[in-house]
């Protein structure tokens, strides 16, 4: 009988008719656990565990020391590739597609309200103050840089499409321009890129490849009062350059969905710009995920049971 445990808290979770359905999948050759924010029940142990669902503290790991794969609620992976304790053995997997829809929508969010100056009018209503803006810019005709071009990146890349920008992907090996991209770059020569964009979109996870990769010389490479989005992996940002570059306004605008430190310290620079919108890395947030997650933990779990190739495998040598 295999042991497979699901670590549920506030952010991921399994209702009775998913668990009861993902019972029928395993046809009867599994047993569950359920743990709710780390809290295994009385008389309980999950010393035979062979799979874990969510996201396992360190104190987790240590006790599962038969398991052979760990299926992640969330896209990003970067904490568990090399972690000292999770053998190499044990198949990681992620959540990569269940966001991309959700997290286009969110990315455009973003660029609408600093392209439109929804931020001043926010303000200005506050106040009481009916004011025009004197800043609005034009994503019609526009030319965008998307790095990062996994699930969220292509998705936001179809819907600027539609809004009549110009598309550049940036993406780990270049080869074949992607679909709705009009050319695309490798991750070690985007720079024309960047000198050409209007709007740059940050969608990396976080490797060792990717660490600060977004740095000094890459905002200077920006033309003067480019938007730059973040809603990869806080530490691919070089944060000080960032706030640099909107001091002296290279970078007209900033929509921050993740930063470098989470929660955003209150002593951060970055909250007294009024140009920056910060979203509390709330790009997860929101009604689609779910399905779309638990269907994916039923496929996986089907697959465990017949021995087949897991889907959204993690190379834990690349890091995604």
């Amino acid at each position: 009988m295999n042991k497979i445990v699901f670590g549920f808290n506030e952010e991921f979770f399994l209702n009775e008719q998913e668990l009861h359905k993902l019972e029928q999948t395993t046809m009867g050759q599994c047993s569950f656990v359920i743990l709710q924010k780390d809290k295994i029940p009385d008389g309980v142990s999950i010393s035979d565990a062979v799979a874990f669902v969510g996201a396992p503290s360190d104190e987790m790991l240590k006790k599962m020391p038969l398991l052979r794969w760990l299926q992640l609620p969330s896209a990003g992976a970067n904490h568990f590739v090399n972690h000292p304790d999770l053998a190499k053995s044990v198949v990681l997997t992620n959540s990569s597609g269940v966001f991309g829809v959700q997290g286009a929508e969110h990315t455009l969010a973003l660029i609408l309200a600093l392209a439109r100056e929804i931020p001043l009018y926010v303000k200005q209503a506050q106040q009481h103050l009916w004011q025009q803006g004197s800043k609005c810019l034009s994503i019609d005709g526009s030319t965008a840089t998307i790095i990062g071009f996994g699930d969220i990146g292509s998705e936001i890349a179809h819907r600027l499409k539609a809004f009549g920008t110009r598309i550049f992907a940036v993406k780990r090996n270049a080869g074949k321009v992607p679909q709705d991209a009009d050319a695309v770059f490798d991750l070690d020569n985007f720079d024309r890129a960047l000198n050409e964009s209007d709007i740059v979109i940050n969608v990396l996870p976080l490797t060792k490849e990717t660490d600060s990769v977004i740095n000094r010389e890459r905002f200077d490479s920006m033309k003067r009062g480019t938007l730059f989005i973040n809603v990869g992996r806080g530490r691919t940002v070089d944060e000080t350059a960032l706030i640099e570059a909107l001091e002296s306004g290279n970078v007209g605008g900033a929509g921050l969905d993740v930063t470098v430190e989470e929660p955003l310290p209150a002593a951060s620079r970055l909250w007294g710009f009024s140009n920056v919108l910060i979203t509390s890395h709330s790009l997860g947030v929101g009604p689609g995920k779910y399905q779309k997650r638990a269907a994916l933990i039923e496929r996986n779990l089907k697959h465990f049971i017949l021995g087949e190739n897991l889907e959204n495998r993690v190379d834990r040598s690349l890091g995604y």
